[in-house]
């Protein structure tokens, strides 16, 4: 697993071992960052971020700032381990880079001063959550999240091909494509109506 492009190109990032986490493919992630074109000046939220694989490719790639979101906290050890070699590849000539360990259901009410300001949004939750945990699905219902990211938010949500999700008018967040690679799907989405944070 690497960085695929951008400033920090080639740096190898680092993982637990097993199955702890579900890192997001190359081919995947490189369909996915060639989508969304030039990212420079762009704020972006990483949910669910693993070991930071995708907020640190946006990173690399100019996005002006960039926050992780991460639950398990030895999780958070490989993100603050990758960041600091993506960093170090870059020379401090990047954007801003934050870390939170935090569950995605309180980021509206952990980063109040973000609401609104967000251009895009990346999130890889777990394909099958236990009862109770919050996943994809509870993600795109959660009204709070929702009014926390305004209406020009884009939301690419990775989830297993084939799961049945709450888009519009179910939930506010309207698909807008997707493309599939094998079990994993990518997902881009936006709110359908102007909703104020």
């Amino acid at each position: 697993m690497r960085i695929i492009s951008g400033r920090a190109g080639g740096i190898r990032l680092q993982a637990p071992d097993g199955t702890a986490i579900r890192p997001t493919e190359d081919r995947v992630k490189e369909a996915l960052f060639a989508s969304l074109g030039n990212l420079q000046d762009l704020r972006v939220l990483d949910l669910y971020s693993g070991c930071g694989s995708l907020g640190l490719e946006a990173l690399s790639r100019g996005a002006a700032e960039v926050l992780m979101v991460e639950i398990n906290p030895e999780h958070v050890g490989y993100i603050e381990k990758n960041l600091s070699a993506v960093l170090k590849s870059m020379q401090g000539n990047c954007g801003k880079s934050r870390v939170l360990l935090s569950d995605v259901r309180q980021v509206s009410e952990r980063l109040p001063e973000f609401a609104g300001q967000l251009d895009l949004i990346l999130a890889d939750p777990p394909y099958n959550p236990p009862p109770g945990s919050f996943g994809g699905r509870e993600l795109l219902l959660d009204q709070m999240f929702a009014r926390w990211c305004g209406n020009k938010t884009l939301f690419v949500l990775e989830h297993e091909t084939g799961s049945q999700l709450p888009w519009y008018p179910l939930s506010s967040w309207k698909l807008e494509r997707q493309k599939h690679f094998g079990k994993r799907t990518l997902s881009w989405s936006r709110q359908v109506a102007k909703v104020d944070p």
